[in-house]
């Protein structure tokens, strides 16, 4: 019934729903992979507002309370960096640090809409994974670096056969200022003022087009710090590997 509910929503609802249910299973691998890896409990991390504001000199700029909930936060020794449990000795884990990094997970959903355009038809087609992340995951990851205090983070892409990619994107300070300046002038141009704003309501202003390159050149920054192979089965759990269900089910 939910597969059904999510193919009306059209192929944006599949691809939500994809990514939802695939979410904890991508976490999963990426702790089986590292074993030795703790992760923590976490929900929605809070900005410290008054902290940056002093910190970055944003002045009396009226920033709004800001959360981000990223998808895990994980304690790595810093001997585990770009290798599996499977090529570490016991001596490499002697004395080491521990990094604290989020997590964010973004599955591709294996599921195109059929070419004929009939709605509710979908066809599987697992597309090739991304070289570099796509820079609309930018601001995310690093909103969630902020509130979660940590000065990187993974994002973990997973397709549906071809394994997950995990990349390292450090969090970038200046480039956080600036994501605040824009929320706070919009709290105060619009929120406060009770206006609705229109699409690129700041394109006018050259600080956008700044911050707007910098999004980019994160992401072309992003260091590919490990590839995980495909994994079909998580340990115990049962699995129905039809793609599709019976008209009738």
């Amino acid at each position: 019934m939910r597969c059904k509910m999510a193919a009306r929503r059209g192929e944006g609802g599949v691809r939500m729903a994809w990514g939802s249910a695939q979410e904890a299973g991508t976490v999963a691998r990426l702790m089986l992979h590292h074993p030795e890896c703790v992760c923590e409990e976490v929900g929605l991390c809070c900005v410290d507002v008054d902290r940056w504001r002093d910190e970055w000199g944003l002045g009396a700029v009226s920033v709004p309370p800001v959360g981000a909930s990223p998808d895990a936060i994980v304690q790595f020794p810093t001997s585990s960096f770009g290798q599996s449990s499977d090529n570490r000795s016991d001596d490499d884990t002697a004395g080491e640090g521990w990094e604290r990094l989020v997590v964010e997970v973004k599955n591709h959903s294996p599921f195109r809409r059929d070419p004929s355009g009939k709605s509710g038809v979908f066809y599987v087609d697992d597309r090739t994974p991304f070289e570099t992340p796509p820079p609309y995951h930018v601001p995310q990851l690093q909103m969630e670096m902020l509130a979660a205090d940590t000065t990187a983070g993974l994002l973990c892409m997973q397709s549906a056969t071809r394994g997950i990619r995990v990349f390292r994107i450090e969090r970038d300070d200046e480039y956080c200022a600036g994501m605040l300046r824009t929320l706070g002038a919009m709290h105060e141009e619009y929120v406060l003022r009770g206006r609705e704003p229109p699409e690129r309501m700041f394109s006018d202003r050259d600080w956008y087009f700044d911050l707007v390159r910098r999004t980019v050149k994160i992401a072309r920054g992003a260091t590919l710090w490990e590839e995980i192979p495909h994994h079909a089965r998580l340990p115990g759990e049962a699995y129905d590997e039809r793609p599709f269900l019976p008209a009738s089910g």
